[in-house]
């Protein structure tokens, strides 16, 4: 059985869309810093007011100067994404809720989640739509 493989390589053309959208603008401004551990792949996602500042490769040891941490494993995540794009599954706010899979180092800056909501399953959306044209398991 092989293992699966995040799904992440998305992040950058999300970036350079939503950055571009002027609907993404509207969400309001957003600072903060979104660190991903999908299976074995990390990356750290800098929100700066009206858009996505970074999308950098990370390593697990990088979310300390994360505010925010979704962990999942991969095969999770990529079935969230699958899920998501075909909205048969709610938010990650949501999923949090039942699941817990959001870490923050203390409980102000796990508030993040919940304020800026939007903006993040903005970019969480945008990937789904984006994974939806790659078979299951493709990066």
């Amino acid at each position: 059985m092989t293992k699966a493989k995040a799904n992440l390589d998305w992040l950058p053309a999300a970036q350079a869309t939503l950055n571009a959208d002027p609907a993404f603008r509207k969400l309001g401004s957003a600072d903060f810093k979104l660190g991903l551990v999908i299976g074995d792949d990390a990356r750290l996602v800098v929100f700066e007011a009206f858009e996505i500042a970074e999308v950098a490769q990370a390593n697990p040891a990088d979310m300390r100067d994360a505010d925010v941490v979704v962990e999942m494993p991969a095969k999770d995540w990529n079935a969230y994404l699958r899920q998501r794009a075909r909205a048969k599954t709610g938010s990650l706010l949501s999923l949090d809720v039942e699941q817990r899979l959001v870490q923050a180092r203390n409980p102000l800056l796990r508030l993040n989640l919940e304020r800026y909501n939007r903006t993040l399953q903005a970019l969480l959306d945008q990937g789904a739509a984006m994974s939806l044209d790659k078979p299951a398991g493709a990066a």
